[in-house]
C-alpha cells in the first residue's frame, strides 16, 4: 500500500531529523516533508477510492450471496414440498391399491363361495337323480325278477309233470 509507505517515510524523516539543543524540537527538510505530504494528499483519495470500491464490491458479493441463498432456499423448499407431495401421493396410491386388492379378494371369496354352493347343489341334484334312477331301475329289475320267478314257477309244475 502506497499510503502506508508514505507514512513510514514521514516517520523515518522525523526519527532522523536533527534535534535542537535543550528542546524537544527537531529540524527537518521542509521541502522533502512538503513533498511527502503532497504525495499523501494524492495517495489518500486514491486509497479511499480503492477502499470504497472494495466496500462496494463486498456489498455486491454479499447481496449476490443473499440472492443466491434465497434462490437455493426457495428451490430446496419447493423440492421438499414436491417430495412430501410425492410421498403423500405414494401413500395414497398404496392405500388405494390395498383397498382394490382387498375388494378383489372379497369378490373372489364370494364368487368361490357361490361356485362351491352351486357345485354342491348340482352334486345333490345329481345324487337325487341317481337315487331316483336307481330306485326306478330297482323297481323295474324287481318287477322283472318277479316276472322271471313267476315264469319259473309256472314252468315248474310242467317240468315236474314231465319227469
Amino acid at each position: 500500500m502506497e499510503l502506508l509507505d508514505l507514512v513510514d517515510r514521514l516517520e523515518s524523516m522525523a526519527a532522523q531529523s536533527k534535534k535542537m539543543p535543550m528542546t524537544s524540537m527537531s529540524m527537518v527538510d521542509t521541502e522533502h516533508m512538503l513533498g511527502l505530504i503532497d504525495q499523501l494528499r494524492v495517495a489518500v483519495p486514491r486509497s479511499i477510492h480503492e477502499a470504497q470500491e472494495l466496500i462496494e464490491r463486498r456489498e455486491q458479493i454479499v447481496n449476490q450471496t443473499m440472492i443466491d441463498a434465497r434462490r437455493i432456499r426457495s428451490t430446496a423448499e419447493g423440492d421438499a414440498r414436491l417430495l412430501v407431495d410425492e410421498t403423500e401421493l405414494v401413500k395414497a396410491a398404496q392405500q388405494r391399491s390395498e383397498e382394490i386388492i382387498q375388494d378383489a379378494n372379497s369378490k373372489a371369496d364370494r364368487i368361490i363361495s357361490l361356485a362351491e354352493q352351486e357345485a354342491q347343489r348340482r352334486r345333490d341334484g345329481a345324487d337325487d337323480y341317481s337315487r331316483d334312477c336307481l330306485h326306478t331301475l330297482e323297481e323295474h329289475v324287481s318287477n322283472m325278477l318277479n316276472e322271471i320267478h313267476a315264469g319259473q314257477r309256472a314252468l315248474l309244475p310242467a317240468v315236474s309233470l314231465s319227469r
